[in-house]
């Protein structure tokens, strides 16, 4: 008797696999997320006066980066070496710091400045406030009378 059990079994389980049929199919998906990579820099600034008692710090206004990239990084550059140049006399130059945001903090724009890597913004981007500080005159001199000015470039880079 259990011989013939074994032997049903084995039988069922034969019959069972041989009508037994399956079949499948494979496909891929894929899409792609567009770039959003934008830089907004303030206008031109002028008015800023310059005391040669006090420090004078000048507001420039609101950098805003938008990025949908991780490792982006933000670069200061200033034409004039960071300093603010007479314009009748370039050779005469008053040195200052800028500060942009929490990202760079009162740099010297001597060479150019790049932030560490920074991860995605929100969508509406990151506003990093942008000012610049001009130190007093040092011990008892006077800054030379007249209009300064420099071009401070700022670059987006990402990986």
């Amino acid at each position: 008797m259990r011989k013939f059990v074994l032997v049903a079994l084995f039988a069922v389980a034969a019959f069972g696999l041989a009508f037994a049929t399956s079949t499948e199919g494979q496909f891929k998906v894929s899409g792609a997320v567009a770039e959003v990579f934008s830089l907004t820099v303030p206008g031109d600034f002028s008015g800023g006066s310059i005391s040669s008692t006090q420090e004078s710090t000048w507001t420039i206004g609101n950098v805003v980066v938008n990025s949908n990239f991780s490792n982006w990084t933000i670069s200061l550059s200033s034409q004039n070496g960071g300093s603010l140049a007479n314009v009748n006399d370039a050779n005469v130059k008053i040195p200052y710091t800028a500060t942009l945001g929490t990202l760079l903090n009162a740099v010297s724009l001597s060479g150019a400045q790049t932030s560490q890597a920074q991860s995605k913004t929100p969508r509406a981007g990151t506003t990093l406030a942008l000012s610049l500080k001009i130190p007093a005159a040092q011990s008892d001199a006077q800054y030379q009378a007249g209009n300064y000015s420099d071009t401070i470039k700022v670059t987006l880079t990402h990986n």
